[in-house]
């Protein structure tokens, strides 16, 4: 009797790790269907840059270009060009800081926050067992 119930014990575990491994294979194919995100999903960095972009701005705080090249720790050369592009590709705009002209501070575009807002809402459905 014992031996029953430790083994379907096992076996939910394992079948809830099956479910789980499952839906991470699906948030990541989906994650990859949109340019945005696939965008930040490039290396762990672009999704560090991303996250802390996001959350600054919902925080209702500024997050300078040189606060964010510091997260991202790579080299200075690579990690201007990751936000650069993010810039370019129009995910974060810059503004520049009235009292220092010398600081850029950067937010995410509306894009960006619609699509980051969809993406946590799903993964919060998503996940939910």
């Amino acid at each position: 009797m014992i031996k029953k119930k430790v083994k379907t014990q096992k076996k939910k575990i394992e079948n809830k790790f099956i479910r789980l491994a499952e839906l991470s294979l699906t948030d990541f194919l989906t994650r990859s269907e949109d340019e945005l995100l696939r965008f930040f999903t490039t290396t762990p960095q672009h999704w560090i840059m991303l996250h802390k972009v996001v959350i600054a701005y919902y925080k209702n705080e500024t997050i300078s270009k040189n606060q964010l090249l510091k997260f991202i720790e790579r080299s200075y050369l690579t990690s201007n060009t990751y936000v650069d592009t993010a810039i370019k590709k129009d995910y974060f705009k810059i503004i520049r800081n009235n009292e220092d002209k010398r600081s850029i501070f950067i937010l995410p575009t509306e894009e960006t926050l619609k699509k980051f807002e969809k993406f946590i809402m799903q993964r919060e459905n998503l996940y939910k067992l």
